[in-house]
């Protein structure tokens, strides 16, 4: 008996253990994809700083109408824009990834901005915090991590 709750034990403590590597930022993306071909409403995704900063971002630029903090869980209900029943994100991809970061210069950075046009976004995080490549081409003074690219 006593070996069969320290099995338990072990177990419980191993599953945490690999939550603790869980990266969000994918979680976040994956959900924000499914739940607009999905045609939702809101979404929930885990709460923290680097989430919170970027559904800043993306509800100031007008990708998602809001967010709010659900007091009872550590999660974020995300509500979703729509517009004549069409999302406004056609896609999101995540670039940049825990085992491979990729890093833009300013000027890699404005030639891809000439060869996409208009109709994608992508979101950097630099020294400043997360800004879109617009902002960075206006400014012309950073260059950074390229998070995800979203197309409109």
């Amino acid at each position: 008996m006593r070996q069969m709750v320290i099995l338990v034990v072990y177990v419980k403590l191993l599953f945490k253990l690999k939550k603790m590597h869980y990266y969000n930022f994918s979680d976040l993306i994956i959900r924000l994809k499914w739940g607009y071909k999905s045609h939702y409403n809101s979404i929930k995704v885990l709460k923290n700083k680097f989430t919170i900063k970027f559904l800043y971002l993306l509800q100031k630029i007008g990708l998602i109408r809001g967010f709010f903090f659900l007091s009872n869980e550590n999660t974020l209900l995300v509500y979703l824009k729509y517009i004549r029943g069409k999302s406004c994100i056609f896609d999101i991809n995540l670039i940049s990834k825990p085992s491979k970061r990729i890093y833009w210069t300013l000027n890699f950075l404005s030639k891809n901005y000439r060869r996409h046009d208009f109709s994608t976004i992508y979101i950097v995080s630099t020294p400043k915090g997360l800004m879109t490549h617009n902002d960075i081409l206006l400014s012309k003074n950073f260059s950074g991590e390229i998070m995800c690219k979203i197309k409109i």
